[in-house]
């Protein structure tokens, strides 16, 4: 039959289908390294340049809004997450191809081979109705190991690698610098925290924020005062701006003291020591009426060396049967510092005030002490308010000290750690909240200068490990395609074309052992059909190999029974 003549020179291997070809197996490969090579770029621009691409995004809502329902490709991501499956299940398909070539065409290899193949690896073997899902487990326990390894890189590249690959790519916002015209309209006065400040006020704001958790007053955050600035052009909404600033800041360094002496004379108190070279006295009075008492002085004959200064706070309750009538005393003596430092400061826009985003300081702190720093250690200790219904004595500052200690501690408010931590902060933020309120004055001519707009974009990220799977498939994949071609070239078959149809089947058949063992077969009594079956459980077709032969004059392959060619079969093809 014509289908089934002489291998020609073209085709010293047997017919070969199209995808195991070199030109096909070429420009798989030339496919594998492109896509390898294009994950790998991306994940390198992605990860240096913050995602490799920005994308269209709609506006998200604003908390405690309902958002629109993502209704376009872009806010659905279907560009991103379906085209690279996609691609990649098309390029799984290309390797199905490949692997069910191998599959199909390996019962022919068995046929050629020398001294031929067991009837379960040729002639009663077809992978074409197994499932591609198993085939790989039959294919490794028939020691057919390069369609078995086909096989299941097929499986992994299409229900592994083509579903990762809808997750290769995530979007993210980012925050996307640009510049922007900044205006200061107020500069620091150093004269502006003097003796005519009400501090009422100020009290008032930090006792709104420290303790009831009200929101800052503009341009400041938990320990600084910034220099406030403007944007000098109209800003994207929701992006934030950054621009070179002053924060003002001051600090307490305090001190348990142990070494002081308590002297009494009649109700009156006395408290001396001295603290890290610094001497301090304090006197009060003492009343049965009074709980607790939280005595604060100021003390300014520190020489430079001792810092110049000490807010001392005498914390004690009141006992007739103690000593002076007081107990559970503590002495704390505090050294005041001050800080200005240059730095970046990035703050959100609103309606209201700024937020404060975060501050990196750029300059060397300035830590000599503002002008009037004497006029506020003594001033915030002058206001005193009278209230009935508190069980302590004291000023206001250590009134709010007092409230800040016993929100953190409840039960014991006094205690040493507790009530330092809520000296060194009330004193802070004092002092920061001072410094905003009275401690700029407005520019006759504004000053001008280059910030940041800090503008928030979607961009896409490669997804790191799941680039890394893919790479690490398509590399596996690339080698195995280049063992598939050097394999294919000591693994002929005996097809000279596409074993299509019964027609090509039959062109196969002629002349073989297996006609007359389907003869013999179909007319066996009880027959019910199942040639193949049958065939598995007769000796003379399970137990012999199968190979083929060359018809002496055609050059057609024939298949026989290995024991038939040893008896010199081949001659009874003539008659």
């Amino acid at each position: 039959m014509s289908g089934q003549g002489r291998e020609s020179s073209s085709q010293p291997y047997g017919w070969l289908s199209v995808c195991l070809r070199w030109p096909s197996l070429l420009t798989f490969s030339i496919v594998n390294i492109a896509l390898a090579a294009t994950v790998i770029a991306l994940t390198i621009v992605s990860s240096q340049n913050d995602g490799f691409v920005t994308i269209p995004s709609s506006n998200t809502a604003k908390a405690g809004e309902v958002g629109d329902i993502p209704d376009t490709p872009w806010s659905l991501g279907i560009l991103w997450t379906s085209l690279p499956s996609f691609v990649f299940s098309l390029f799984g398909a290309y390797w199905a191809w490949i692997a069910g070539s191998l599959a199909e065409r390996q019962p022919y290899v068995e046929l050629r081979k020398e001294g031929g193949a067991d009837a379960r690896v040729s002639i009663l073997l077809d992978y074409r109705v197994v499932a591609s899902i198993w085939r790989w487990w039959g294919a490794f326990r028939r020691s057919h190991y390069m369609v078995g390894a086909t096989t299941l890189l097929s499986v992994f590249l299409t229900y592994l690698v083509a579903p990762f690959a809808a997750r290769l790519f995530v979007s993210q916002i980012v925050t996307v610098s640009e510049s922007l015209p900044i205006v200061y309209n107020q500069t620091y006065n150093v004269d502006g925290i003097d003796s005519t400040v009400d501090w009422r006020p100020v009290f008032d704001t930090v006792s709104a924020t420290r303790l009831y958790g009200g929101n800052k007053i503009a341009w400041t955050d938990d320990e600084r005062a910034f220099r406030p600035f403007d944007a000098d052009s109209d800003l994207t909404t929701g992006a934030s701006m950054a621009a070179n600033t002053t924060a003002y800041s001051a600090y307490l360094n305090c001190e348990l003291v142990k070494d002081y002496s308590i002297t009494s004379s009649g109700s009156s108190v006395q408290v001396s020591g001295s603290d890290r070279g610094c001497s301090f006295k304090q006197s009060f009075s003492t009343s049965s009426s009074q709980e607790t008492y939280f005595k604060t002085t100021v003390e300014f004959g520190c020489s430079a060396k001792a810092y110049y200064s000490r807010l001392v706070f005498t914390a004690a309750k009141y006992s007739s049967s103690a000593k002076n009538n007081l107990k559970d005393i503590k002495v704390i003596s505090c050294a005041t510092g001050y800080r200005q430092v240059a730095g970046t400061l990035r703050v959100l826009p609103s309606n209201g005030a700024p937020v404060i985003q975060s501050f990196v300081e750029t300059g060397e702190p300035d830590t000599s002490r503002p002008k009037l720093w004497r006029v506020f250690e003594q001033d915030i200790l002058g206001s005193v308010a009278f209230n009935p219904k508190m069980k302590w004595t004291t000023t206001d500052l250590g009134t709010l000290m007092l409230y800040t200690a016993q929100r953190a501690a409840p039960s014991d408010p006094l205690a040493t750690d507790v009530l330092m931590e809520a000296i060194q902060g009330i004193f802070t933020a004092i002092y920061s909240n001072a410094v905003a309120i009275h401690g700029f004055k407005t520019l006759s001519e504004p000053e001008k200068a280059v910030g940041s707009g800090l503008i928030p974009t979607t961009r896409l990220f490669v997804v790191t490990w799941v680039a890394g799977i893919i790479v690490a498939f398509l590399a596996v994949t690339l080698c195995t395609v280049a063992v598939v071609f050097f394999l294919l070239r000591d693994a002929p078959s005996i097809l000279s074309e596409e074993p299509q149809g019964l027609l090509s089947m039959a062109a196969i058949l002629e002349k073989s052992d297996l006609l007359r063992v389907a003869s013999e077969i179909r007319h066996d009594v009880g027959f019910d059909g199942e040639i193949r079956e049958r065939a598995k459980g007769q000796p003379e077709v399970k137990d012999r190999k199968w190979r083929v032969v060359k018809h002496p004059e055609t050059g057609y392959w024939v298949v026989r029974a290995a024991r038939n060619v040893e008896m010199g079969a081949a001659e009874r093809l003539l008659s």
